[in-house]
Formats: structure tokens, sequence, C-alpha cells
């Protein structure tokens, strides 16, 4: 028993991270079981599936878009009997499983544990993922999804090896009916197949393979819906950009990028910098084109009509990772004050939202 412990301790580690976050997620941030905005269409959409009629078509964006998380919530509703309990049954499972992901996607690409526990600690601490508003809403599961998925592309450029590469794409197919982000780990994997050693034919047959395994049943899926229900993809995106254009919603720019991403990362840029400059100190080539290839996927959240620091922390990842590998170089004596403040950061963001108005 001993021994294990031992062995798995960073594992260990994170997972009392996350059951610690559960808690403050709950009783100090402050978790409200009242469905609210998405989630109230999340729970219609539910509903619907269920055979139950709903006032309006809102939900067919919803289902068009999360048909996995929804079903795996009805599953859950079987047992617990109300959809708040449901939704936060689901979340809590992935938030577990995107945390070990995510350690086991930085070690993959770092090769050091405390490179890969430091990343896992800034991301498993980020007010944006133990958010509780998340509890009710299909992001945590997607997450999962896109990080394992992209996890498993880099090993297959690592080793080689076929079975990694359809693994890869399985998990990219199925959390893109989890939500949208699962399925950008596609161009993850095709991205990684492109800087690979792999023979320039193997590579195009690989992309295009992966291309049409994860597309077929996602298109089939949305034909199906369109013959049901005449409801296409690009009406929930029609409905987004109608919703943010509405007066009072502060419109995309520059300056609300700077307030999205400071607040979403907050002290972990520090960090971050601090691990720039440590790789381009280390120049491993390798590392940096891996790095370099999953990062165009991350900045895909400004595309959307509308963006929120929820729709960044794709991004966030991708800092992570470097900014865990600049913390593992820094002195005990600097690095426990700086994860203090941190985490003591994220707990307080919603207070601190209040009373920090950025002059811009």
């Amino acid at each position: 028993m001993k021994e294990f412990f031992i062995k798995n301790k960073y594992l260990i580690l994170i997972s009392s991270f996350v059951v610690l976050n559960i808690f403050v997620s709950y009783f100090y941030v402050g978790y409200q079981p009242e469905l609210k905005k998405d989630a109230v269409e999340y729970f219609e959409a539910a509903r619907f599936l269920q055979g139950d009629p709903v006032s309006d078509r809102m939900q067919l964006g919803r289902i068009i878009t999360t048909p996995l998380f929804l079903y795996a919530s009805i599953f859950a509703n079987y047992l617990f009997k109300d959809f708040s309990v449901s939704f936060s049954v689901v979340n809590i499972i992935f938030y577990f499983l995107l945390a070990l992901a995510f350690y086991f996607l930085a070690l993959e690409i770092y090769k050091e544990k405390k490179v890969a526990l430091l990343g896992s600690i800034l991301v498993i601490f980020n007010y944006y993922v133990l958010d509780p508003s998340n509890a009710h809403l299909a992001d945590m599961s997607s997450w999962f999804f896109f990080i394992f998925s992209t996890l498993l592309a880099i090993k297959y450029i690592n080793t080689f090896n076929r079975k990694f590469y359809y693994l890869s794409i399985i998990f990219a197919a199925i959390g893109v009916l989890f939500k949208e982000y699962g399925g950008l780990a596609l161009g993850n994997l095709i991205l990684l197949i492109c800087i690979s050693d792999i023979p320039r034919k193997q590579k195009l047959k690989d992309c295009l393979v992966a291309i049409v395994l994860v597309l077929m049943p996602l298109l089939s899926f949305h034909i199906f819906i369109y013959f049901k229900y005449h409801y296409l993809y690009f009406d929930k995106f029609l409905n987004v950009g109608i919703a943010s254009s509405v007066p009072g919603f502060e419109p995309k720019s520059f300056s609300l990028l700077v307030k999205i991403l400071g607040w979403l990362f907050s002290f972990g840029w520090l960090a971050f910098l601090f691990g720039v400059k440590e790789e381009f100190k280390m120049r491993d080539s390798k590392r940096l084109k891996i790095l370099l290839a999953i990062l165009p996927v991350t900045l895909t959240f400004y595309i959307w009509p509308a963006i929120t620091q929820r729709l960044a922390v794709i991004f966030m990842f991708w800092l992570s990772l470097i900014a865990g590998f600049g913390l593992s170089r820094i002195k005990w004596y600097l690095l426990y004050p700086f994860l203090g403040i941190y985490i003591w950061f994220n707990y307080n963001i919603r207070f601190l939202l209040d009373k920090i108005n950025l002059p811009f």
C-alpha cells in the first residue's frame, strides 16, 4: 500500500485537489441548484428528448451541439430524479477525468512529473474550470475529450503506434457530440501529423481518414436533425450572433479580449512568460513543434460571435502547459507563495470582479 501511494503520489494529490475544489465550489464560491440562463436550455432540451412538449425551438440548438451530454444527463436522472443534480454529477465525473487527462498530456509533452503536476494545479484551480456555474453546462465533458484526444494524438506521433491514432479519432468523434470543443482535437491531430516524421503520403492518408471518421457521425446526426426538425447548426450560430448584438452586450474588441484573457489566467500569465523564456533557453525543437502545432486550435474561441472566459478556457489549457514548465524552474520559496496567490485569487474572483474595474 505504501509503495502504491509513493508511486502514484502526484495522481493522488491531483485527485485530492479536485475533491477540495468541489467542496470549495459548492460551499465557498457558491453553488446554486437553480437552473439559470444556458442551463435552462439544457433542461428544456433534455425534456424534449424525453418526449415532453416545450414552448420554442431554442432546445434544438442544444440538441444539435450537445446530444451525448444530454443523454448522459438523462441517464443520470433516472437515478437522481432532479436534473440539477444529474447535470452536476455528470460534470463532477468529467472534472476528475479532465484533471487526470491534463496531467498525462503535460507529462507526455514534458516527460517531467513536476511540470505535469504544476500545470495541472493551474488548470484545476482556475476559476473558470471550478466555477459552480459549470455544474449545469456541457463544457466540462467536452474539455475532457479535447484534452484526452490531443494526448492520444501526441502519443501517436511520438510512438507511431496506430492504436493511438484511432483512439484519438474515436475520442474526438465522441467529444464533438458532447460539445464542439471535443471535436477541435481533430485539428490538433491533423497539425501534429503534419509536423511529424511520418512519410508525406501517409500524412495525407492519415489526415483524410481522420477527417472522414470524425465528421461522418457528426454530419449524419446533423442531417437527421435537419430532415426531422428543419434545423441547422448555422441557425444556432446566427442566434448567438443576434443575441450578442443587443444593446448592453459588449461587442468583440481588442480591449474586451485583453480583459477576458487577463481574468482568465490572472497571475498565471507571469508563469507563462517565464516558461516561454525557459523554453527558448532550452530550445527543445521537438517539444516546441508540438506546442506550436496544438496552439492554433485553442485560439478558435475568437471565431464565436460572443466571446467569454468560458469559451477561452481551451486557450488556458495551452498556457498552463508552458506556465507549468516555467514554475518547475523556480525555487520553492517563490513557487509556494505564487501558487498560494494564484489559488486565492481564483477562489475569490467573483468578489474581485466586482471590486476591480479595468479602465477600458
